[in-house]
């Protein structure tokens, strides 16, 4: 399956992360981890998917060219681009829930996950 997980800017909680992944990757076989290049879990996420040897795509914000919408246009090319099976969200704010509405409104399974 392509995963596209994704999370709050500023959402931290690698254990947690991994715990979803992993659980995840136990009910269906995850081949491609799609993730927006979070600069506190994209390391986790892509340390996963090389221990686990799935494919990895990143979709980094472009902020110079987009300034305060870079998460938001990111996010709706991401979706749009990666082909993602599922969309794996962990807490976010208003840019999370518009992913997961666009997602929704695709015909992309989604998933939340709220930290304990």
């Amino acid at each position: 399956m392509r995963v596209l997980i994704c999370a709050g800017r500023h959402y931290s909680n690698g254990r947690l992360c991994r715990q979803v992944l992993q659980a995840f990757q136990r009910l269906h076989e995850v081949r491609v981890v799609i993730h927006g290049g979070s600069q506190f879990l994209g390391a986790q996420i892509e340390d996963w998917a090389r221990e686990t040897g799935a494919d990895i795509v990143r979709y980094p914000p472009n902020w110079q060219m987009h300034g305060k919408h870079a998460e938001r246009l990111r996010n709706a090319f991401m979706l749009a681009d990666s082909r993602a099976d599922i969309v794996l969200a962990l807490p976010g704010g208003d840019d999370t829930e518009e992913l997961l509405a666009q997602a929704r409104a695709r015909g992309i399974r989604c998933l939340s996950v709220d930290d304990p």
